[in-house]
Formats: C-alpha cells, structure tokens, sequence
C-alpha cells in the first residue's frame, strides 16, 4: 500500500506550484491593524469585531513594530493577576472578589498595544518565487515544535491607501521612510493557516488518493486532548491554559463526555467592565459570551445560566453547539469540516462522546507536507561480526529521553 506521505504527493506539487503572490490576488484580505499606543481594550475590541485572531502594530511612520494576538492578551492578564493578586493567587482562587479581578481587567485594558506585542519574524516578500507550500514550510514552520499560524505579507507594488479610524488602521500602502531603525516593512496582506486549509479544500481533485482515508488510518488524531469539568471557573480555565501552553481545553460533563469548548480567543469578547464574569463557571462563560444567557453585567451580579444551579451541564452548554469528528471520519469529511464552518480546530470523540484527541489546522497542514520516515536497513550480524569494544564503550548505556514537542497555542 502506498504510504500516507505518497498519497499527499499529488497536492503538494500542486501547491509547489502556486505562488504566494497569486494566491494573495484572489484571497485579498483587508489588513486591520492598530496604532502603537491603541489601549489594549480598543485592541481586543478590534480582535473581536473583526473576528480575527491576530492584527500588526503600527509605529508613528505606520511602519511595521510588532504583532498583537490573543496570546498576548493571556500571558499579559496572567501577570496582572500575579501583580495585583501576589503570588499563590491560583492557590486563593475561592477566595477572590469579583471586583478584584474587574481592577485586573481595568489594567490589562488600559495599557498600550505596543507594550505587550510579541517579535514578528513572519515575513515573506509576495513574489513569484514564494509559492504556498513555501508559506506552509517557512513562514507557518509546521513542522517545528512551535509553528505560526499566520503571515503577514509585504507586497511593494502595491498602491499607497490609508483609512484611519481612531487607532485602528485599514492599511494597503508601500514601502515606509528610510530612518536608520525602521523596519522598512508595512504589511499588505495577511495569509492564515485557515486560508490555505480552504485553498487545498476547494482543490480535492489534488486529493482522490487520500480523501476517503479514515482519521484512524492516517492517524492523524494522535495528539493528547486538554478538558476542564464544566463547574469549574472561567479563571481556572485560563490558568490552565496558560500553564500548558494550550489555546483551548475541552468542557467535560460528569461522565466525561465533551460538552463544550473554551479557548484563548474567548477572551476578545470580555469587556473592560467584565472580568468579574471569569469567576462563573467555564461552561456558563461559554454560553454569556457567545450572548447566549445573560449579560455578562447580570452574570456578575449572580444571574445564572438555566440548569446551572442544578449542575445539568449539558443543557446549559446545549445552545452552543460544538463540531466533533470521530477516528472513523474521513480526511475529505475532516477537510470539510473545518473549510465550511472555519475552525481552527475540531475535537475527536468516541462512540461514548469522550474526546480522545485533538485536530488543529496545523495538523493537517503537517499531514500533507511531512516528509517520508527514514528507511532502516538492518543487517543480521552473527558474532564474529560484532564490533571490537574497549572498556569505555562497554556497559555504556545512553538513557537519552525522547522530549515531546508540544505545539504552542493549539
């Protein structure tokens, strides 16, 4: 049977072949980026608004300073909390007032963008000689423990256009001044993970080999799956997260069926005024931000979601319905899936309904470029074919532990 790198071979000279700089002209995407000094409040506004994960920030000249996503928002309200809370405040948990942790959100909101961005080094010129699956290799490096799940693109061809709206920028510009520090870089177009998985969807006649291949056969699911009970807070939730190093965690009831799910990005939708609503329980938080319940000054003030009170978890999470696959599904359904309600992941469950692991779009990015495993050619040696050892070489047992790669913000 041909390997499952084969199968995948098709696509991938498909993909060798389209060039970045094409695939930017019929996937046009209006950059949003923001000021330096936009408060992070404004910019998590502008995350969610535009339902976007991550934006480019902007210096004085609009050119190019850093970039601003949802992890920032986490590892930034995570030191917050150790400032104002002190240290151990995880450990206090119970004990914290949610008038506490509305200080901590005022704070986090109020600091400039430019103080809590992140180093881009994501940059690919958009040029006939970049092509897709140089973006998936390079610029998204999904082969390397911690990949990216975005680019930003800088196209010098194109024409200066600038829309400034208080300190969100709509930029399509060329090339900024040319003071000895600047970057010289301003972004024009952004490529995401997303974008290419809907690219290889819209193109299955590159995946005839491969598109009736269970996720079992692939197996392409091999990843552990992150979950948090249904009546535990918001709060814990987050600090697992940012523990772990994860995005998201599964909502499990008391059976440990998947019910729901929480992730990073979820923090785009809590106001200012609302950090308080992180003490209610993850699943009632799921339901208030997706204005499903109440609103989230009511939810503050004690106003719960309906079967909460009585712990029937699955009724309170049932009006936020959650995509699931099983190891049976297919790579075409899997494909599908994601294109169609654009998720940047999809749990797989058993017949029973509990997870077993986790599909990121990094996954299925990864599938249809890993390279073929080495080929071992082992030779029977009988004992007179035994090396010589001297003492040293003798008895020498190399305990070396396989570390796993963990993916960041999966």
């Amino acid at each position: 049977m041909s390997s499952v790198t084969a199968l995948f071979e098709p696509l991938r000279s498909w993909l060798s072949s389209e060039s970045l700089q094409n695939f930017v002209s019929t996937h046009t995407h209006s950059i949003i980026a923001l000021k330096k000094n936009a408060p992070v409040g404004e910019a998590l506004k502008t995350l969610g608004d535009n339902k976007i994960l991550s934006v480019p920030v902007l210096d004085d000249e609009g050119e190019y300073l850093g970039a601003f996503s949802v992890g920032d928002v986490l590892r930034v309200l995570m030191q917050e909390l150790e400032t104002q809370l002190g240290h151990g405040w995880f450990e206090r948990m119970s004990t914290i007032k949610a008038a506490e942790l509305e200080a901590v959100g005022s704070a986090v909101c109020a600091k400039k963008v430019h103080t809590v961005t992140h180093p881009g080094d994501l940059w690919l010129k958009g040029d006939a000689k970049t092509t897709v699956l140089t973006v998936i290799k390079e610029g998204f490096q999904v082969l390397e423990s911690k990949g990216h799940h975005r680019i930003f693109v800088v196209d010098p061809a194109k024409a200066h256009s600038v829309t400034v709206s208080g300190n969100t920028v709509v930029i399509n510009i060329k090339p900024g001044s040319e003071k000895p520090e600047a970057s010289g870089l301003r972004p024009t177009d952004i490529v995401s993970q997303l974008d290419v998985v809907k690219l290889v969807s819209q193109h299955k006649d590159k995946l005839e080999l491969v598109m009736d291949k269970t996720l079992e056969e692939l197996e392409i699911f091999e990843g552990s799956v992150f979950t948090i009970h249904a009546s535990a807070t918001a709060l814990e939730a987050f600090h697992h997260m940012a523990l772990d190093h994860k995005s998201c965690l599964g909502i499990v009831d008391n059976t440990g069926k998947l019910i729901g799910s929480v992730s990073i990005s979820d923090l785009r939708f809590v106001g200012p005024n609302n950090y308080g609503l992180l003490m209610s329980t993850v699943s009632e938080f799921s339901v208030i931000i997706n204005g499903k319940g109440p609103s989230a000054e009511d939810a503050i003030k004690g106003t719960r979601v309906a079967g909460a009170a009585d712990g029937k978890w699955s009724d309170v999470l049932k009006v936020v319905p959650l995509p699931t696959l099983t190891p049976s599904a297919t790579f075409g359904k899997l494909l599908e899936t994601m294109a169609s309600q654009n998720l940047h992941r999809i749990y797989i469950v058993d017949e029973d309904g509990k997870p077993v692991s986790i599909v990121t779009l990094t996954d299925v990015l990864r599938e249809i470029i890993k390279p073929e495993p080495p080929q071992h050619n082992f030779k029977r040696m009988g004992t007179n074919d035994l090396p010589e050892t001297t003492d040293d070489e003798e008895g020498d047992d190399d305990d070396d532990d396989d570390d796993e790669d963990e993916e960041e913000a999966k």
